[in-house]
Protein backbone atom coordinates (compact mmCIF):
# COMPACT_ATOMS: atom_id res chain seq x y z
CA UNK A 1 0.00 0.00 0.00
CA UNK A 2 2.79 2.13 1.03
CA UNK A 3 4.18 1.34 -2.53
CA UNK A 4 0.97 2.69 -4.35
CA UNK A 5 0.77 5.79 -2.22
CA UNK A 6 4.16 6.61 -3.10
CA UNK A 7 3.61 5.92 -7.11
CA UNK A 8 0.73 8.23 -6.50
CA UNK A 9 2.84 10.80 -5.42
CA UNK A 10 4.82 10.75 -8.30
CA UNK A 11 2.12 10.63 -10.82
CA UNK A 12 1.08 13.77 -8.99
CA UNK A 13 4.32 15.77 -9.19
CA UNK A 14 4.54 14.81 -12.37
CA UNK A 15 1.04 15.87 -13.51
CA UNK A 16 1.15 18.97 -11.51
CA UNK A 17 4.86 20.06 -13.65
CA UNK A 18 2.92 18.78 -17.29
CA UNK A 19 -0.26 21.11 -15.87
CA UNK A 20 2.70 24.27 -15.39
CA UNK A 21 4.52 23.37 -18.72
CA UNK A 22 1.23 23.60 -20.42
CA UNK A 23 -0.24 26.32 -18.60
CA UNK A 24 3.02 28.16 -19.48
CA UNK A 25 3.21 26.94 -23.43
CA UNK A 26 -0.59 28.01 -23.95
CA UNK A 27 -0.16 31.83 -22.17
CA UNK A 28 2.93 32.56 -24.02
CA UNK A 29 0.85 31.41 -27.45
CA UNK A 30 -1.75 34.07 -26.56
CA UNK A 31 0.64 36.76 -25.74
CA UNK A 32 2.15 35.93 -29.38
CA UNK A 33 -0.74 36.65 -30.83
CA UNK A 34 -1.68 39.35 -28.86
CA UNK A 35 1.81 40.97 -29.83
CA UNK A 36 1.22 39.74 -33.90
CA UNK A 37 -2.25 41.33 -34.22
CA UNK A 38 -0.88 44.43 -32.13
CA UNK A 39 2.02 44.33 -35.30
CA UNK A 40 -0.66 43.93 -37.82
CA UNK A 41 -2.98 47.03 -36.49
CA UNK A 42 0.00 49.33 -36.44
CA UNK A 43 0.57 48.77 -39.79
CA UNK A 44 -2.44 48.52 -40.98
CA UNK A 45 -2.90 50.54 -44.11
CA UNK A 46 -5.60 53.32 -44.81
CA UNK A 47 -5.55 52.99 -48.69
CA UNK A 48 -8.34 51.36 -51.00
CA UNK A 49 -7.29 50.70 -54.35
CA UNK A 50 -9.46 49.93 -57.44
CA UNK A 51 -9.50 50.30 -60.96
CA UNK A 52 -13.27 51.74 -61.10
CA UNK A 53 -15.53 52.82 -58.63
CA UNK A 54 -19.38 52.90 -58.85
CA UNK A 55 -21.93 54.09 -56.85
CA UNK A 56 -25.67 52.65 -58.04
CA UNK A 57 -28.86 54.10 -56.84
CA UNK A 58 -31.98 52.18 -55.59
CA UNK A 59 -32.34 50.56 -59.23
CA UNK A 60 -29.10 49.13 -59.22
CA UNK A 61 -28.17 51.37 -62.18
CA UNK A 62 -24.70 53.18 -62.25
CA UNK A 63 -25.24 57.03 -61.63
CA UNK A 64 -21.43 58.16 -60.60
CA UNK A 65 -18.60 56.35 -61.82
CA UNK A 66 -15.47 56.76 -60.70
CA UNK A 67 -11.99 55.73 -62.78
CA UNK A 68 -10.23 55.86 -66.07
CA UNK A 69 -11.52 56.16 -70.02
CA UNK A 70 -9.75 52.40 -70.04
CA UNK A 71 -11.43 51.05 -67.10
CA UNK A 72 -14.74 52.48 -67.57
CA UNK A 73 -15.53 53.15 -70.75
CA UNK A 74 -15.00 55.72 -73.85
CA UNK A 75 -14.33 59.96 -72.78
CA UNK A 76 -14.21 62.26 -75.98
CA UNK A 77 -10.64 63.90 -75.72
CA UNK A 78 -9.12 61.50 -72.84
CA UNK A 79 -6.15 60.15 -72.02
CA UNK A 80 -7.01 56.44 -71.65
CA UNK A 81 -5.37 56.40 -67.87
CA UNK A 82 -6.72 59.91 -67.10
CA UNK A 83 -8.90 60.16 -63.92
CA UNK A 84 -12.55 60.79 -64.56
CA UNK A 85 -15.77 60.85 -63.25
CA UNK A 86 -18.84 60.57 -64.67
CA UNK A 87 -22.22 61.42 -63.47
CA UNK A 88 -24.71 59.80 -65.22
CA UNK A 89 -28.97 60.05 -65.13
CA UNK A 90 -31.28 57.28 -64.84
CA UNK A 91 -31.46 55.79 -68.51
CA UNK A 92 -27.47 55.22 -68.46
CA UNK A 93 -26.72 58.72 -70.13
CA UNK A 94 -23.71 60.32 -69.06
CA UNK A 95 -24.60 63.65 -67.63
CA UNK A 96 -21.31 65.23 -66.76
CA UNK A 97 -17.79 64.33 -66.88
CA UNK A 98 -15.20 65.93 -64.84
CA UNK A 99 -11.21 65.04 -65.67
CA UNK A 100 -8.15 66.52 -65.10
CA UNK A 101 -8.40 67.90 -68.94
CA UNK A 102 -11.88 69.56 -68.18
CA UNK A 103 -15.73 69.70 -67.28
CA UNK A 104 -18.21 68.63 -69.67
CA UNK A 105 -22.17 68.46 -69.32
CA UNK A 106 -24.84 66.80 -71.44
CA UNK A 107 -28.26 67.01 -71.96
CA UNK A 108 -30.80 64.38 -71.37
CA UNK A 109 -30.48 62.88 -74.95
CA UNK A 110 -26.81 62.33 -74.36
CA UNK A 111 -25.48 65.73 -76.46
CA UNK A 112 -22.76 68.24 -75.10
CA UNK A 113 -24.55 71.21 -73.45
CA UNK A 114 -21.48 72.82 -72.07
CA UNK A 115 -17.69 71.93 -72.44
CA UNK A 116 -14.66 73.85 -70.42
CA UNK A 117 -11.47 72.26 -71.30
CA UNK A 118 -7.74 73.56 -70.42
CA UNK A 119 -4.69 72.75 -72.13
CA UNK A 120 -1.51 73.69 -71.21
CA UNK A 121 -0.02 75.12 -74.95
CA UNK A 122 -1.62 78.25 -76.04
CA UNK A 123 -4.36 78.84 -77.36
CA UNK A 124 -5.68 75.37 -76.65
CA UNK A 125 -8.10 76.18 -73.52
CA UNK A 126 -11.62 76.72 -74.39
CA UNK A 127 -15.38 77.36 -73.16
CA UNK A 128 -18.06 75.66 -75.42
CA UNK A 129 -21.77 76.11 -75.73
CA UNK A 130 -23.63 73.78 -77.63
CA UNK A 131 -26.61 74.16 -79.50
CA UNK A 132 -29.94 71.38 -79.81
CA UNK A 133 -28.13 69.62 -82.31
CA UNK A 134 -24.75 69.01 -80.33
CA UNK A 135 -22.76 71.77 -82.74
CA UNK A 136 -21.14 74.24 -81.26
CA UNK A 137 -23.33 77.71 -81.03
CA UNK A 138 -20.71 80.07 -79.41
CA UNK A 139 -16.75 79.23 -77.69
CA UNK A 140 -14.32 81.59 -76.32
CA UNK A 141 -11.68 82.02 -77.17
Amino acid sequence: MAGDIEALARREVRLEQENRLLKMIGLGSVLGLLVLMCMGAANRSRMIEAEKITLIDSQGRARVTIGTPWSSGAAIDTERDAPVIWLSDEKGNDRAMLSADGLFFANSRAKPVLSLSSDPRPGRSALRFYGPDGKVSWSAP
